[in-house]
């Protein structure tokens, strides 16, 4: 069977080139269908190269160089709008080389979708994030447009790129529409993304599949609860606005204000968040918040299990990796109840929900498991179990399998 993949990411294409782990859950999941000989597997993607395809053991990879000159790029960047025919028709040129069973299709965010509208071999859209919900939480209570030109404004080049990534951001969202009510089929893992694929195709059908997270998360020992008085807190963030980060300082705040408590707060993902300190009045340094920076996946695994806790506070999200990979190691995990989260963890069982945009009652949270260790250690036992299955590499590959096989057997009736 021949399945063609159009993702987000070059995958393990030319890794040994990148000097890092890769990007997660897509990498893994190549690795797994890379050495099946059932599968004849063929990624697409956007990257430079001088080659229109080049064959790597039994995956033939085929990279999209339509913006390799500076000119094209910026030419690509104030006309931005203008590309998805143009992209759309390096995509059939891959699809009319390779001659896929299935097509595959990594997310919805950028035009790969639209291949769906130009041929008659199945589409598959496996939905990541989605970009339409996040549009609607893009700017936090409190925070507009308007609060970004003001911080901005004596920085008009920050100030333009800032206001250009909306401005794709929107795009791209619009596009997502288009995408989604021409698809077919879909393939998630939540009650909330399999929801909204049947609100934009209620005709379409849909597949459970769950994702492979990165190798060193499963191959590292156990997190275990630490016997001393420090609280260690830590959170995987990035700095787009609807991630949470104003939920946190909020949270660290009240916990410096009302709590006699002596702790630390890691932020991986981000090294400074000057908006936030100037919005709110105070510093992450001043409510023990130390921002720790993008980190590879070793040093993660490390912050992860000397933590106490993870919290994600994120205002809308799918399926979070990092809700995922701190579960898998066995840290017990608050997280805020939206989107897909819901479908990752029940509350008081495998984990903490808390309402989002609450710092009240996620300080709550925090200062409660703190006090019972046994808790803990049950929330981060019964999250690892849940995590474990959840992410077996053996059960997503028979997963896909099956899902694939049934296209190609022509099970599905359209």
């Amino acid at each position: 069977m021949k399945v063609l993949w159009f993702t987000n990411t070059p995958s393990l294409y030319k890794k040994q080139l990148k000097g890092y782990n890769g990007v997660g859950w897509v990498e893994s999941l190549e690795k797994i269908l890379s050495q099946q000989e059932k599968i004849e597997l063929g990624l697409s993607f956007f990257y430079n190269d001088s080659c229109f395809k080049n064959r790597v053991g039994n995956t033939t990879y085929y990279p999209l160089s339509l913006y390799n000159s500076k000119f094209k790029k910026l030419k690509h960047y104030f006309r931005y709008k203008k590309y998805d025919k143009s992209e759309i028709d390096a995509f059939k040129k891959v699809v009319n080389d390779f001659n896929p069973d299935i097509i595959h299709v990594f997310g919805s965010e950028k035009s790969f979708g639209l291949i769906a509208k130009e041929t008659n071999i199945p589409v598959i859209i496996h939905i990541q994030g989605l970009l339409n919900p996040c549009l609607n939480a893009y700017y936090p209570p409190g925070v507009s447009g308007m609060d970004v030109i003001k911080y901005n404004i004596l920085n008009p080049f920050k100030l333009f790129t800032t206001l250009k990534e909306f401005a794709f951001f929107k795009h791209n969202a619009k596009r997502e529409n288009i995408i989604l009510k021409n698809c077919k089929y879909f393939m998630g893992r939540t009650e909330w993304d399999k929801n909204i694929c049947a609100l934009y195709a209620p005709e379409s059908k849909y597949f459970y599949c769950s994702e492979a997270l990165r190798d060193v998360f499963y191959e590292a020992i156990p997190w275990k609860k630490k016997e001393r008085t420090k609280l260690f807190i830590v959170s995987t963030l990035s700095e787009t606005s609807y991630k949470g980060m104003d939920v946190i300082m909020k949270t660290a705040q009240l916990l410096n204000k009302h709590c006699n408590l002596d702790f630390e707060w890691n932020i991986l993902g981000i090294t400074e968040y000057k908006f936030w300190e100037r919005k709110l009045g105070f510093t992450n340094a001043s409510v023990n918040i130390k921002l720790r920076g993008v980190v590879n996946a070793e040093i993660l695994v490390d912050y992860l299990k000397n933590a106490d806790m993870f919290v994600h506070p994120s205002y809308i999200d799918n399926s979070p990796n990092s809700v995922c990979e701190a579960q898998l190691l066995g840290l017990p995990v608050i997280a805020a109840n939206v989107g897909g989260v819901g479908s990752l963890i029940e509350d008081g069982e495998t984990g903490v929900l808390v309402p989002a945009n609450d710092p009240f009652t996620l300080t709550s949270k925090i200062l409660n498991l703190n006090m019972s260790a046994d808790k803990s250690i049950e929330l981060g036992k019964n999250g690892r179990h849940l995590a474990m299955e959840r992410h077996n590499k053996d059960n997503i590959q028979k997963d896909l399998f099956n899902i694939y096989n049934q296209f190609k057997d022509s099970i599905i009736d359209d």
